[in-house]
């Protein structure tokens, strides 16, 4: 087996593991010759496990120094978030936590759920792998940070079995297969160059196929982390494949809180350099005339740990837990697989098909590419790229110079003018399989679920829910593990569209012949999905076994309204409030929960007198209620009796009394539009 590395860099431990050698399986037809299973190197300076004080940039910074807070769709009407594409996140072993930790990730940062967020096994199964603590952080940091670029995209996380390439690559077959799925993110790598065992790893050309559109899907870019250990221990597969966009790292440098852009350098852990076995790809002319071979990287991207990101990892991994600082160039492959959906995006939206990787997506960045020195270089050259120069005085003992090195390949995005090019690009299609691999034919699975239970009409996101599964053993007598996942979906079938609800894990289930049970799953009905009807469907699958899990659907669909809090405020009665001026009176008013769940949390009321029926600076503040708790269930109401004085000196006539009310609750106020109350007042 060949393992692979982790691109992640963890600040504020150091773990090193001894090198392995093992032999290549021969199934696969690779050389039998030892091939070193590379470790990884996690590191981490600062970590907090709590809110207060988080390490590392934010979403909001880092879309800003990049840029990609100033693009937009149609004129300005539609927002440039993904929305519409799936982006394929392929890494080993399994996350059990990442669907909490993304929540996290997401309310600290003010993210909405991604609209689609699934997880299936390197065959596309519910049955997932062991759980891996080193690689559980990789999973977080990808799957947070492609989420936090492009928002509305849909992901599908693909786990590995191992970090084998076997497992590894069936995984991206599995990935690339998914007809949904857009661009496909790998952080992880192994170096091609051994020089103290002299064994390479020139097979490596044979797996070039598996990073190509298959035919008839819509275009697929693949992407892959450069690597973390230097220039010096040579340029890293798959991302030297010419069908791959390798990833190199930089340290970004911003002036204030915002994320303001101010400057980079190359960072001296990123892998790059000439490939041994790769010849030079055509796009690639310009930057390597006269090397011959294929140079990495092709782009590059914030990786340096010391200018990390924010990531919430919540499973312990060397005694770390909670929110992280995380670099290493696997930051940057998932969140240039975010730009590319971004511009497959502006591409769907003008009627043009997603990019191909080797015929679309990298051809037109090297096509940016101007020398130093010509016309070309200012524009279109660094109009879309930041052009990454190290000065003298760099740590690398390579430095990176002006136009293409091995460092920082082209630059990093300035985001704008990249996703412009790649979404007005010419038609690409794909870019076609060699020597395809014959599709995998799985057995099912002999233990069986079927749905018992039918789900209420109607629910609220975030209202708890009951699911009763028989399981029956269809085979022979069975003593083992066995996994059940429910989703919710749109459709009657399971896809890489469904949302997963819950896993139960029966570590030991003994069944005779022929026999069932009954298990409960409990679940938690989604809060970010969009309101609609839902199907729920239940995949039970034997653990650690390749068959194909058996699903069953509940043919009773159920709405699913996301929570809503919806405060209303109206002053009681209709006659008019009396009062003279510089005396007192009484004003009611009522606030009422007109939204689906509960509203708790604090509320404030400011009273006002004016002229008009628009509260604006000229109208007179006569007084206030501030943080008055509340818990208004729906459709309940309270009344707040809210003494005033009317200004001395006011003449006689009749006034508009506002009440401009604001409520902090829990699930946020939908509707701002009836907050402000209005009545007369002589």
């Amino acid at each position: 087996m060949f393992g692979f590395v982790k691109r992640r860099c963890i600040i504020e431990r150091i773990h090193r593991t001894a090198d392995l050698f093992e032999s290549l399986e021969n199934r696969l037809m690779f050389s039998t010759v030892p091939v070193k299973v590379l470790h990884y190197d996690s590191k981490i300076v600062k970590f907090a496990t709590s809110a207060a004080g988080i390490p590392g940039y934010t979403p909001a910074q880092i879309r800003h120094a990049y840029g990609f807070d100033q693009i937009s769709f149609s004129g300005g009407s539609v927002a440039a978030n993904g929305a519409g594409q799936t982006i394929a996140i392929v890494d080993a072993y399994n996350d059990p936590n990442i669907v909490n930790d993304l929540a996290v990730f997401d309310n600290q940062f003010g993210l909405n759920a991604p609209p689609s967020f699934s997880i299936v096994n390197q065959n596309g199964g519910s049955a997932l792998p062991a759980t891996d603590s080193g690689w559980a952080g990789e999973i977080a940091l990808d799957v947070e940070w492609a989420h936090a670029i492009a928002p509305m995209a849909n992901i599908v996380l693909v786990e590995a079995n191992s970090a084998s390439v076997e497992d590894l690559i069936g995984a991206v077959n599995t990935a690339r297969s998914i007809p949904s799925v857009s661009t496909v993110t790998m952080s992880w790598g192994g170096s091609e160059f051994e020089s103290f065992s002299g064994t390479e790893f020139s097979n490596q050309t044979q797996l070039d196929a598996f990073f190509t559109t298959p035919a008839g899907h819509q275009g697929i870019t693949f992407l892959a982390s450069a690597g973390d250990t230097g220039v010096f221990q040579g340029a890293q597969w798959p991302s030297t494949s010419p069908n791959v966009v390798s990833v190199g790292g930089t340290s970004l440098f911003t002036s204030d809180n915002a994320g303001t852009y101010a400057g980079e350098s190359s960072w001296s852990g990123t892998s790059g350099g000439l490939s041994l076995y790769e010849p030079t790809p055509t796009y690639q002319s310009a930057v390597a005339a006269g090397v011959g071979v294929r140079v990495t990287p092709d782009v590059s991207y914030n990786a340096d740990p010391n200018t990390g990101f924010a990531v919430y990892d919540s499973l312990p991994d060397q005694g770390s837990a909670g929110w992280l600082e995380v670099g290493g160039t696997s930051a940057g492959s998932p969140q240039w697989a975010a730009l590319i959906a971004i511009a497959n995006q502006g591409r769907v939206l003008s009627g043009k098909p997603t990019l191909d990787g080797a015929a679309g997506t990298l051809p037109t960045l090297y096509s940016l590419y101007g020398a130093a020195g010509t016309a070309a270089y200012s524009s279109p050259y660094t109009a879309n790229f930041n052009d990454v120069i190290d000065s003298a005085r760099g740590r690398s003992r390579v430095r990176a110079g002006v136009g293409y090195d091995i460092l920082t390949g082209l630059g990093t995005p300035k985001v704008a003018s990249v996703v412009a090019a790649l979404s007005g690009a010419a038609d690409t299609g794909p870019g076609g399989i060699v020597n395809p691999v014959a599709p995998v034919t799985l057995p099912t699975s002999q233990i069986t679920g079927a749905m018992l239970s039918a789900p209420p009409a109607a629910v609220v996101g975030g209202a708890a829910g009951v699911a009763k599964v028989l399981v029956t053993n269809t085979g022979a007598s069975f003593s083992g593990a066995v996994t059940i996942t429910l989703y919710a979906t749109t459709k009657t079938s399971l896809d890489a569209g469904a949302t997963a609800l819950a896993t139960l894990t029966i570590p030991k289930l003994s069944l005779k012949s022929g026999a069932s049970r009954t298990e409960t799953v409990k679940f938690t009905y989604p809060t970010g999905l969009a309101s609609g009807s839902y199907y729920l469907i239940s995949s039970t699958n034997t653990t650690g076994t390749s068959t194909t899990p058996s699903n069953s659907i509940a043919f009773t669909a159920v709405d699913i309204t996301p929570p809503r809090v919806d405060l209303a405020a109206y002053f009681t009665g209709g006659a008019p409030v009396i009062v003279n001026p510089g005396h007192a009176t009484t004003a009611n008013v009522v606030v009422q929960n007109i939204g689906n769940v509960t509203a708790t949390g604090s509320f404030s009321l400011a009273l006002y007198t004016s002229l008009d029926l628009i509260l604006d600076p000229t109208d007179t503040f006569l007084t206030s209620l501030n943080l008055r708790k509340i818990s208004l269930a729906p459709g309940q109401s309270m009344t707040l009796h809210v003494r005033f004085v009317a200004p001395v000196g006011s003449s006689g006539g009749t006034y508009n009394l506002i009440a401009a009310t604001h409520g902090v609750t829990q699930t946020p106020d939908l509707n701002l539009l009836n907050d402000v109350a209005v009545t007369t007042t002589v």
